[in-house]
């Protein structure tokens, strides 16, 4: 339990409760530019909330506390804001199936569709392949 006193709150601004990633950047955007003096509590002992990472001094790997935890933007000032307080390790993520003993991407694409029928269908007629194998969803927006 931390001491709350009077004490410990003296000369603060803005007190955030949680360490996680919309606490820090509340209290990382009030510090900068309101000039606030920010005092940040959280009943973990360390910052990151679920995103948390450490690495594990026996293997040098890195541990996910709470799991795995992955970060995309397509917002060019997102991306630069969040690079100001950590590294990242690139990722793709690709998901695939096997059917009957055959490995597909997903989701399904046109390149997913020729793969399947083992054809060379253009964008039109794969649209049409569909439509025409449709059955009961046929005319529908499922």
């Amino acid at each position: 339990m931390v001491d709350m006193s009077a004490d410990v709150l003296d000369g603060v601004d803005l007190v955030v409760v949680g360490a996680g990633l919309y606490g820090l950047t509340v209290a990382q955007q009030a510090a900068e530019r309101a000039r606030a003096r920010v005092l940040v509590i959280d009943v973990r002992g360390h910052i990151g909330g679920n995103a948390y990472s450490s690495m594990d001094e026996r293997t040098g790997a890195e541990i996910h506390r709470y799991g795995a935890h992955l970060f995309h933007t397509s917002n060019p000032r997102v991306w630069e804001y969040v690079n100001r307080f950590t590294s990242f390790t690139s990722y793709t993520h690709r998901v695939y199936t096997t059917h009957n003993g055959e490995v597909y991407p997903l989701p399904i694409n046109l390149g997913t569709i020729n793969q399947f029928f083992h054809a060379h269908y253009t964008p039109r007629q794969a649209k049409e392949l569909i439509e025409s194998q449709a059955g009961e969803l046929a005319g529908s927006d499922p």
